[in-house]
């Protein structure tokens, strides 16, 4: 489950103030994929916004605000694509103890880690085609080492995903769950990364490299 992050900008109760708010947050993002986060300046986002420099500057005084605003917004708008795989996850766990009580231990942890090695392949490929998503990303995490505001929202995030990966081992009966944890979602960014510089994605590569390190996983999982 996503740790709830919190708004640090100026809100507006009202309903015109909040659509003004998010076309300023949207424009934020625009930005930040076409020019990366140093691209990101009260005028500039009032022209892509169109709207007066004074609201930008009246929600949000300080541009730390405005990026660290565009991250929580970022981050809502993104949730569902990591609670689907958490929810396939979850049905997997349902599906193994259906499983043991038909096969034997090779047979569950074979079916585990297939299974569980296609469900991170189309997370993936999911992921890759929302590029501009994924370029936000990347200039995020790049401005938290100089944005301490910034830093702390991020982890905020990977914490709330590596807990949740980590509830997922634990229900499976692994004794590593959080180093499970940590070794999935690290595979999970590096390939995104490599293949969005890439431009395209070898899938059969990908499910090769997912499926070893998600079996070396489950091998060491309790029968």
């Amino acid at each position: 489950m996503l740790e709830a992050l919190t708004y640090v900008g100026r809100q507006s109760n009202r309903s015109d103030g909040q659509a003004r708010r998010i076309e300023i947050l949207e424009a934020t993002l625009r930005l930040i994929v076409k020019e990366g986060i140093r691209g990101v300046r009260h005028r500039a986002v009032a022209s892509e916004a169109s709207v007066p420099l004074s609201s930008t500057t009246y929600y949000f005084d300080d541009i730390k605000d405005l990026i660290s605003d565009s991250l929580t917004y970022f981050a809502e708008k993104t949730l569902w694509m990591n609670k689907a795989l958490e929810q396939k996850s979850y049905g997997l766990v349902e599906q193994v103890l259906l499983e043991k009580q038909s096969a034997n231990s090779l047979q569950v942890k074979d079916f585990i880690t297939s299974q569980l090695s296609q469900f991170i392949c189309e997370h993936i490929k999911a992921q890759l085609a929302h590029k501009d998503d994924r370029i936000l990303e990347a200039a995020f995490h790049e401005e938290a080492l100089r944005n301490p505001q910034l830093a702390a929202a991020i982890r905020a995030l990977d914490n709330s995903f590596i807990s949740s990966i980590d509830n997922f081992f634990r229900a499976l009966g692994s004794h590593s769950a959080n180093a499970d944890a940590h070794q999935v979602l690290a595979i999970i960014k590096f390939l995104e990364y490599q293949y969005l510089i890439r431009g395209e994605i070898n899938e059969t590569e990908v499910f090769d490299i997912i499926s070893t390190t998600v079996g070396h996983i489950v091998k060491a999982l309790q029968n």
